[in-house]
């Protein structure tokens, strides 16, 4: 009984444990299911550190069965098992980030630098991991004022200035905080500038251009574990890239304006831009003499609007809001942590079709309203969870206006073998309403056959956790996370050539996605030192050829090393993936080369300097040519940035 109790508690104690002592001043916890357990806990997520993220490949790409493609920030794209990020559960402080604008650029825009916590679900294992999503979530979390003061500290400040040399990039970023009896304030700026890089053939790539972000923060502290927080976000990222943003037709020796075989569309340069508003009300009371309540709700605003080939594309806005309660009780020989909530969405998706015109020619809209039960159930050395959803979406598309609904089902069971080894297993039931498609090419006609069926389907996944303390000394310990998933969907909708029609949304049936993820970390004293591996493979049940773009074998090596004494930390990551073929059609082959980089960092501390932290570090460090297999036009987009030395300066007071 008293594992089961144990394994029920919040997952913020267990990452509380694993912080180090030393003040880290720039870094991000990246919290997830398919990261090795802390020593602590056998059940609780594990969560690394990620240091000097410039984009958010820096922050995600360390977790097994994440990718992220796109050589600059503003073409990056986000897929989980190679299930694309329109078909995840994405949040920023809570609001959801929806549409997919265009596939030549990016559709969010999040800045690393402001971020304290991704908390990433690999696989929709939990009918609370949000309406609509298909193969996990990923909620970003951005710093308060609390994360900031000191005890006794009732204003303060960070500054920031950061250089790579790859593409010649400067960054300047400001935060004051301050706390005036229970309010807590915070007001953040960040803006980066950087001119055109090079790849790791020394080409030179289109990305001249900047980012910006601001955000204030106000939090209300009515006790303790009881808080309002409002919050405004801005992020501006502009640069002017090859015409298709994402692709590299317009570089090397390719014919200038004016010349014979010169083509805009092929060899010409355009701005890309996406500018994201977001507002936020989050609220919560959690007391701690009293177990069956534990309440968290929020309510949003979010507007993104993308431009690419000179004119603006796209606007998506969406408003909502969610309640839960989480109870945690004993009755007779068990013991609960009940979980009720609900979400409710709205979003409006705009498409323009005219740079001369600011009126959009398509508007479309969707609404979600979603309802669930789970309840984690610990008796003996097992914790069964079983639960249920309602989703009710109404869609209201150019060619149609209907509405559907789902009772979902999910059943996860764990064993606590020993204090050191939990076996699990999970179900869950997935459902996601039809949706737009690619909003920069919607038309009458654009939505096929079939397309405007919602996505159903079933995640199953079976592994364990284990983690040992004192393994070979008192101060070394180990841990491990396995799993094999296999995920199996009906009526998988995708935007897609077809012949001359351009691209349509396509029903393209049934679809099975199946793998294996697994990590293993060693720790003695202040060494640190981890692997990972992670295979996806998604197959068309009715033909045989690739659903989603699949990617090569990925193994992770990571190495860090604290000396505390002298308040210095480095590391040495390395990323291999191998090589790849598929059939993507009966009559086209995709082959897709391996590679190996590596990164490695420094950072200083100095003690007779409170708050000063230095910070250098190395990006592809043997300068390879590259380019990430999991985006969807392989032969066609540019190579990943070469090597590039990175330096920062961070001073807290």
């Amino acid at each position: 009984m008293k594992k089961a109790q144990f394994v029920l508690l919040p997952l913020s104690v267990f990452v509380a444990l694993n912080v180090q002592a030393a003040e880290q001043l720039d870094t991000i916890d990246v919290v997830s299911d398919n990261l090795s357990p802390q020593k602590e806990n056998v059940s609780a997520k594990g969560v690394v550190r990620v240091r000097q993220a410039t984009k958010m490949s820096d922050v995600l790409r360390g977790v097994p069965g994440v990718n992220v493609n796109g050589a600059r920030s503003i073409v990056e794209r986000y897929n989980i098992r190679g299930v694309s990020e329109e078909y995840l559960n994405i949040t920023v402080d809570g609001a959801r980030q929806e549409g997919y604008s265009f596939h030549h650029s990016g559709n969010y825009g999040i800045d690393p630098e402001i971020l304290k916590r991704v908390d990433i679900d690999v696989g929709a294992n939990s009918i609370a991991s949000g309406a609509g999503s298909l193969g996990g979530s990923m909620k970003f979390e951005t710093v308060d004022a609390a994360d900031l003061l000191e005890d006794g500290q009732n204003i303060g400040a960070k500054i920031k200035y950061a250089y790579g040399s790859n593409d010649d990039s400067n960054q300047a970023m400001a935060t004051l905080y301050g706390r005036a009896g229970n309010l807590d304030l915070l007001g953040y700026f960040n803006y980066r500038h950087q001119e055109n890089g090079k790849d790791g053939n020394g080409l030179k790539n289109e990305n001249k251009g900047r980012a910006q972000n601001y955000l204030f923060k106000a939090k209300y502290n009515f006790g303790e574990n009881h808080w309002v927080n409002v919050s405004a976000e801005h992020y501006y990222n502009t640069a002017v890239n090859c015409y298709r943003a994402n692709f590299g037709m317009c570089l090397g020796d390719v014919p200038a304006p004016g010349q014979d075989g010169y083509r805009m569309q092929n060899h010409g340069r355009a701005t890309s831009e996406i500018e994201r508003d977001t507002y936020t009300l989050n609220y919560r009371y959690n007391p701690s003499d009293n177990k069956w309540v534990n309440v968290k709700a929020n309510a949003y605003y979010t507007e993104t609007e993308n431009s690419s080939m000179n004119r603006k594309q796209t606007n998506v806005k969406t408003a909502g809001g969610s309640l839960s309660n989480r109870s945690d009780f004993d009755l007779g020989v068990t013991n609960h942590s009940v979980l009720v909530g609900s979400e409710f969405y709205k979003t409006t998706a705009l498409r323009y079709a005219s740079a001369r015109s600011n009126t959009p020619d398509y508007k479309q809209r969707a609404t979600s309203t979603s309802i669930y039960l789970e309840d984690a159930i610990g008796i003996g050395n097992f914790i069964i969870t079983p639960g249920v959803r309602f989703d009710h979406y109404h869609a209201a598309l150019i060619d149609s206006d209907k509405s559907h609904h789902r009772v979902s089902k999910a059943f996860g069971l764990k064993y606590l073998a020993t204090d050191d080894l939990a076996l699990f297993a999970n179900y869950t039931e997935v459902f996601r309403g039809p949706g737009f498609g690619e909003l920069a090419l919607v038309k009458p006609g654009y939505y096929y056959t079939g397309s405007e069926s919602p996505t159903r389907g079933d995640n199953k996944e079976i592994g364990f956790n284990y983690t040992h303390s004192s393994v070979f000394s008192d101060v070394d310990g180990m841990s491990l996370t396995a799993k094999y998933f296999r995920t199996d969907y009906d009526n998988m909708n995708l935007s897609l050539p077809v012949g001359n029609q351009g691209s349509l949304y396509i029903n393209i049936g049934e679809v099975k996605l199946d793998g294996v993820e697994a990590q293993a970390r060693y720790w003695f004293d202040n060494l640190s030192a981890r692997v990972s591996y992670a295979r996806a493979r998604s197959e068309q049940k009715d033909n045989g050829f690739v659903a989603f773009p699949d990617a090569g074998d990925r193994y992770t090596f990571g190495l860090d090393y604290r000396i505390p004494s002298v308040g210095v930390e480095m590391g040495w990551n390395t990323m291999l993936v191998r090589g790849l073929a598929y059939a993507t059609n009966a009559t086209s082959i995709t082959t897709k080369g391996s590679y190996a980089v590596s990164n490695a960092y420094v950072s200083w501390q100095p003690k007779p300097i409170k708050g000063l932290e230095l910070t250098f570090g190395v990006d592809n460090i043997f300068n390879k040519a590259y380019k990430d297999q999991s985006t969807q036009y392989y032969d066609s987009v540019d190579l990943d940035p070469g090597r590039n030395y990175k330096i920062s300066v961070a001073y807290k007071f």
